[in-house]
């Protein structure tokens, strides 16, 4: 009576086509996962922008110390910040302050008026498998490392190097900004990328 069974080697075959499969499925699972997670970053990061924009806007007919706001992008950290900028100067009770000029704001960053808006909007982290990134490509546009939304209109300032801001409203000035600057997003192991762009009117784009 002939016995039926399982040789050694077809069950190693077995394993070795199960393993295979497994690490196949799992691979995919994540780049699924990282790929989700990058859109749904990508959104956020968007959001926040024209939240800042949103913001500046309503600031101008309130009788407030903040002159405008804006976005921070860290990348040693790979978090960004919603802040509130407050050079305004007081001149009464019952007197609007006064901020200062665009011209003056665009010559440097003032670091003393970048003030935290609010603790949920402040050193946002990145999803988990997902990092803020400068862009070492020459041939990309510039990556954004502020980006101010002043009123009313509001004028776009948007700084590059961290220490000075260019904007479009000063005119014939040599510290026009780039046609366009990005914020990059990618996954950790970077094989994906998403950009957003903001152009110097302040629109933004994915």
């Amino acid at each position: 009576m002939d016995e039926k069974g399982f040789t050694l080697v077809e069950v190693l075959v077995v394993l070795a086509i199960t393993v295979v499969l497994s690490g196949i499925a799992i691979g995919y699972s994540h780049v699924g996962q990282n790929q989700i997670s990058l859109s749904i970053e990508e959104s956020k990061v968007a959001q926040l922008i024209l939240e800042a924009k949103e913001l500046s806007i309503a600031t101008y007919s309130q009788n407030s110390a903040t002159c405008a706001y804006g976005v921070r992008f860290d990348f040693a950290t790979s978090s960004y910040s919603l802040f509130e900028y407050d050079s305004a100067t007081t001149t009464g009770a019952g007197v609007r302050p006064t901020c200062p000029s665009i011209a003056s704001t665009s010559q440097q960053v003032n670091m003393g008026a970048i003030q935290r808006y609010e603790s949920g909007s402040w050193q946002v982290h990145t999803a988990a498998g997902v990092t803020l990134v400068s862009s070492t490509n020459p041939v990309a546009s510039a990556t954004i490392q502020y980006v101010l939304f002043y009123p009313p209109d509001p004028c776009t300032l948007i700084s590059l190097d961290g220490q000075t801001f260019q904007s479009a409203c000063n005119s014939g000035t040599n510290n026009d900004p780039p046609s366009e600057a990005n914020v990059y997003l990618s996954t950790s192991d970077g094989s994906l990328t998403r950009t957003i762009t903001i152009n110097p009117a302040g629109q933004v784009s994915l």
